[in-house]
């Protein structure tokens, strides 16, 4: 019997099959060790090659490299997320002392670290980076009445602080000020307060002072009473 040209595999002989990609195979190695963080790169990389090499008429191994290409693309979101948590928030508390905020200020200034109750300003202010000081017997607009400690935490907005301290400082007023006499000499002042700019409060300072300000600098003298607390933070 006359057989056609050609060739036939033999009976029982499988069929060829065509190699599997290594880089598809490494692809998926690396990408499920992402949570190491280095694989990541060189799993996408490698992953990226293999997709070309594999498919149809060409090696297997396709399922492979999008099994590590997609383990990869998951830790690297929690890589992101992790990273945007503990460093992309400036305001968390860090171990740094506070002094390392605290740089000596310049001769008859104070800032955050030197501030103390008692003292007395050239003009209100809002934040202590550097505040010129003033003979409390010399007419000027501000003096430190006390302090208190606030809230532990990030920095806070201002309606935040606002709050906490206008219940602090109340109390100190109450309790630090000598508004009978300013009163009869027809003295107007505001209750503020002086807070740590957003680098000393990164760096855990928490202090915040109480003031008594007069918008005309008519303060002469202290307003505080004969043995008012000046500890900090105050009674």
């Amino acid at each position: 019997m006359n057989q056609p040209y050609g060739f036939a595999d033999p009976p029982g002989y499988p069929p060829h099959r065509p190699k599997t990609s290594g880089l598809a195979i490494a692809t998926l190695v690396l990408g499920l060790a992402g949570c190491l963080a280095l694989p990541l790169l060189p799993a996408i990389i490698l992953g990226i090659i293999a997709l070309t090499q594999t498919g149809p008429g060409k090696q297997s191994g396709r399922g492979l490299a999008i099994g590590g290409l997609a383990a990869a693309g998951f830790w690297a979101v929690g890589w992101v997320a992790l990273l945007g948590n503990t460093m992309g928030s400036p305001d968390l508390d860090t171990a740094s002392p506070p002094s390392a905020s605290c740089a000596t200020p310049p001769p008859g200034h104070a800032n955050i670290c030197t501030l103390k109750p008692g003292d007395c300003l050239q003009q209100p202010v809002a934040s202590v980076t550097s505040v010129e000081l003033a003979a409390c017997g010399n007419p000027h607009a501000t003096e430190v009445i006390g302090a208190f400690t606030a809230s532990d935490g990030p920095w806070p907005d201002r309606a935040e602080l606002k709050a906490e301290a206008l219940t602090h400082c109340q109390r100190i007023m109450a309790k630090n000020v000598d508004s009978p006499r300013l009163n009869s000499e027809g003295v107007y002042t505001d209750l503020g307060y002086l807070k740590p700019d957003r680098e000393p409060w990164k760096h855990g300072v928490r202090t915040v002072f109480c003031t008594l300000n007069s918008p005309g600098s008519q303060l002469t003298g202290s307003t505080l009473v004969p043995g008012a607390d000046l500890a900090v933070p105050t009674g």
